[in-house]
This record gives C-alpha cells, sequence and structure tokens, in this order.
C-alpha cells in the first residue's frame, strides 16, 4: 500500500476534519492542491487517477512536491495532536527545554534559566528521568551564566538522577522480557503461573521492589498480564493476583499527583474484573474509589475515564436487578459528550444499550440502535477487534430471531459461519459453533425445545463444568436459549444464572 494512503487510512472522520481546518488555517491561498490531494487520498483513488485529476497533463516532479508538501502538514498536524493529547507531562517538559534553548541561542540567560528550572521542577515531580537528565546536562552547558547555579550542585543532581534513569531503563528491559514470555503464554495457551512467571523475572533483573516505586511499570505490567488473562478467559486468577498488587502499592508506597493517572487505572482494571466474575457489589465498591481519584486534581483525567466507568458501572446495574437504570445511565449521556468519546467507547455504549434494552424486551429499540452501526464488519474488526465483531453478530441472530425474522436469522447465520469458521477451531471459541448448531436444530425442528434429552444435551455442551469460573458473556447467551427451552422471562434466567454460584 502507498505510504501517503496507509498514513491517511489511520485517520478517523474527526481526524480529517480536523485536518482540514488546520490546513487551512492560514488561509494563504483559496485553492489548494495539498488538500485536494488530502481528500483524493481519502476517497482511495488509484495513483493514476489522482494524478489525473490534479494535472491536465503528467506532471510527476509536481505531484512528488505535493506529496512532500502533504506529507509535511501530516506530520505536523499529527504532532500537535499527539502533544495535544499528551495526558502526562512529557509535551510540556519538551516544551519548556527547546523555549530555554532557544532563549540560550538569543542571549536571554535570565529567561533561559528561568524556564529551565521550571522544566527541571516538572520532569523532578513527574518523575521524567530521561527528562531531567537532558535538562542536567543544558544546564552543565550553559554553567557560565551569570545566572546559573553552582556547577558542582547540578552535577550531583545529575549523579543522583543517572542512578534512576539507570534503574527506569532496568525495569524497562525487565517489562520487555516479560512481555515476551507473556505473549508466548497467549499465543501457546500454556497454563503458566502467571505471577511466578513476572516474580521470577523481576528478581532476575533486581527489580521486584523497585517495580512497587515505579507505578508506571507497575501498570504496564499489570495491563499486560490482565490481556494475557482476559484471552485465556481466565479472570479468576487475575483477580487476586491485581488487588495484591494494589493493596501493596498503597501500603508501602502510597500515591501521588504523579502516579495519579496509574492508580485510577488499576482501579478500573480491578473493578472490571470483578465485574467479570460476577462480584458486581464489589466491582461498584472500586468504581466509587476510580469516581473520587477521577474528581482529584482539578478533574485532570476525569474525561478520560468517564466512558469507562459509565460503562461499566452500568454492566454491574444490569447484573444487579437494576437494567432500567443501566439504559438511564447511557441514554442520559448528552451529545456533547458522546463526541469527547473515542469511537471504542462510543460503539461500546451502544452495543451495551442493545443488550439493555434486548433484556427488557424492547426488541425495536435495540434493532433501531444496532442498525446505526453500519460498519462493514471488516471496519469494525479494525476499530474494535474480532472477538467484538463475533458477539455482535451473534446479538444480531438472536435478535431476529426474537423479531421473528427467521429468514433473517438463517442468512446471518450462513455468513456468520463464513466470517468466523477460523476461529471455531480454537477451544474458546468452540461453545460459538455449539451455540449457533443449537440454533439452526431449533428453527428446523421448534418442537424439540421442549425436550428433556435436547435441555440436558445443550447444558452439557454449553455449560463448563466449573461453572463458577464460567465467562459472564458466554453465560449469557447460555440464558437466552435457556430461557426459550424453559419457556421462562430471559432477563430473569440470566439474573439467576449470574447470581448463582453453581448452575443448576
Amino acid at each position: 500500500m502507498d505510504k501517503l494512503q496507509e498514513l491517511v487510512n489511520t485517520f478517523s472522520k474527526d481526524d480529517r476534519r480536523e485536518f482540514r481546518i488546520f490546513i487551512n488555517r492560514q488561509k494563504s491561498k483559496k485553492q489548494r492542491k495539498d488538500l485536494d490531494l488530502f481528500e483524493l487520498i481519502s476517497n482511495q483513488l488509484p495513483t493514476k487517477e489522482i494524478e489525473q485529476k490534479l494535472y491536465k497533463s503528467p506532471n510527476k516532479v509536481a505531484y512528488h512536491t505535493l506529496r512532500k508538501r502533504l506529507l509535511k502538514h501530516l506530520t505536523d498536524f499529527i504532532v500537535l495532536k499527539q502533544i495535544d493529547s499528551d495526558t502526562t507531562a512529557t509535551s510540556s517538559i519538551t516544551g519548556l527545554i527547546s523555549l530555554a534553548a532557544y532563549l540560550f541561542k538569543n542571549q536571554s540567560d535570565d529567561f533561559g534559566w528561568r524556564i529551565l528550572k521550571k522544566a527541571e521542577h516538572i520532569a523532578i515531580e513527574n518523575e521524567q528521568y530521561e527528562l531531567l537528565n537532558n535538562i542536567y546536562h543544558i544546564q552543565i552547558d550553559e554553567s557560565d551564566s551569570e545566572f546559573a547555579p553552582d556547577i558542582n550542585e547540578v552535577y550531583k543532581k545529575w549523579q543522583a538522577n543517572k542512578q534512576l534513569v539507570d534503574e527506569n531503563e532496568k525495569a524497562n528491559i525487565a517489562y520487555n522480557f516479560i512481555k515476551k514470555e507473556l505473549n508466548t503464554v497467549k499465543m501457546k495457551g500454556e497454563d503458566k503461573d502467571l505471577e511466578m512467571v513476572i516474580n521470577d523475572l523481576l528478581k532476575k533483573y533486581g527489580l521486584k521492589d523497585l517495580v512497587f516505586q515505579r507505578p508506571h511499570i507497575l501498570y504496564k505490567i499489570l495491563d499486560l498480564t490482565r490481556r494475557v488473562m482476559l484471552s485465556k478467559k481466565d479472570f479468576y486468577n487475575f483477580e487476586p493476583y491485581i488487588i495484591k498488587a494494589y493493596t501493596k502499592l498503597e501500603s508501602e508506597h502510597g500515591s501521588s499527583k504523579r502516579n495519579h493517572f496509574y492508580k485510577i487505572n488499576i482501579l478500573y482494571m480491578i473493578a472490571h474484573i470483578l465485574y467479570r466474575n460476577r462480584r458486581f457489589e464489589e466491582s461498584n465498591k472500586y468504581l466509587k474509589e476510580m469516581l473520587k481519584g477521577m474528581s482529584e486534581y482539578n478533574k485532570s483525567y476525569y474525561q478520560q475515564f468517564y466512558a469507562k466507568y459509565l460503562t461499566l458501572q452500568a454492566a454491574n446495574f444490569t447484573y444487579l436487578n437494576q437494567n432500567e437504570k443501566s439504559i438511564e445511565l447511557l441514554t442520559s449521556i448528552e451529545e456533547n459528550e458522546l463526541k469527547k468519546m473515542t469511537t471504542v467507547e462510543q460503539f461500546n455504549i451502544k452495543i451495551n444499550l442493545v443488550v439493555y434494552y434486548f433484556n427488557q424486551q424492547h426488541y425495536k429499540k435495540a434493532n433501531n440502535i444496532i442498525q446505526m452501526l453500519s460498519h462493514t464488519d471488516k471496519w469494525l474488526e479494525k476499530k474494535m477487534g474480532i472477538e467484538w465483531v463475533l458477539k455482535k453478530n451473534l446479538i444480531e441472530i438472536i435478535l431476529q430471531f426474537e423479531l421473528g425474522n427467521i429468514d433473517i436469522v438463517l442468512n446471518r447465520i450462513r455468513s456468520f459461519e463464513l466470517n468466523f469458521s477460523s476461529l471455531f477451531n480454537h477451544p474458546l471459541y468452540k461453545r460459538v459453533s455449539l451455540f449457533i448448531k443449537t440454533i439452526k436444530t431449533t428453527i428446523d425442528t421448534p418442537d424439540i425445545m421442549q425436550s428433556k434429552v435436547f435441555i440436558e444435551e445443550v447444558k452439557e455442551t454449553l455449560v463448563r463444568k466449573d461453572s463458577e469460573q464460567e465467562d459472564l458473556q458466554a453465560m449469557a447467551f447460555y440464558a437466552w436459549l435457556k430461557a426459550k427451552m424453559m419457556n421462562l422471562n430471559y432477563y430473569d434466567v440470566l439474573l439467576d444464572i449470574a447470581n448463582t454460584r453453581y448452575e443448576q
């Protein structure tokens, strides 16, 4: 693929709108060929067709010059957008260092030193040791200024900081070895004690205690472990591990403004894993702590975590027999708040609303929302992941079943089996194939649903033997089948199964 095309393809609809405004910021030209090129690339036209539309006669030199100009605009836009979305202090410190360098170059030493000291203060406060190292190098270079502190004092600070830089580097190296090991476990589906794997690697690099003094490293390790555990559907082993890690972090090292982002993230991870383990009340308690953290320090991280907080709270409420409250929470989000959310967050809210309306038997409302997800499955897979798309398709199938559109159900099943057949051999998705076959059987022979033999066969094939550790989302699909077989209300059955430790 053309590299410029590849770059433009990473832009969302909002990114493209913002870029058009950005490129026209100077308004120096009424007609901009660079913007024309951007629009043509956005429409994914072939290179030859683009050249024909831009120039009356072929002009390779002008075309390649135009591409370079557009690439520069795209680069500037992305850099500014990255700075704007940077939730750490990295961008502000880097900006202050650049400003100080400019001031020193232009003999404005007094102002330059004030800016450099401000950068130093922010870097220390936010544990940006690598940037602090650069600041001390500049301070040593500019030590002959009348406004400079004693060079020996600066050198001592550089020495102390260098040790922290080295520790950070060791921690990052250890993290990448852990990442490699956990990815191997994930790919091979190995049943290893992940806590032991991580502890052994931390001990090997002499970082077992240090990692708790560097919350950003701890967070990265926990997030990585969580991804592996979620891929294996092993929620139960992750729960005690992350709670123990968080408790140790809080009791031994506490939390501060510089660690606040990681604390909120870890609280969310705990709340989410408790939800997946059907500990809905406990999950809400951690969400309460999370909301408290989001509200601190002038709500600096409130918007960033708002959608995650709200979505998980709604999910908990639906399993606490407060489904209407879940609907109210998600439908009460104001339009301007929704626009601030990422595409992933918006789509998660929509699909969750579909589920909550389904629980209330408001099938038409659920169908209206799912029809609004008007993108192709390939597009959705890039944005949301293949598992999200698989679940969305399953929801559509049972929704059309409830609406009585059996022909649509059968068409969707045929597409489903064709598009996701590669997943069915994986142990984690084997039951999905069985679930779909069961729906086809009930369509072909409706009376079989009340057969005791059929009911037992469904239970035997679709319910895990260790049902206490059953995946909550898999449970929801089984609950729908069970409600059909027992002629009961789906939501009542769902609540009964979800809040019972062992399936009866």
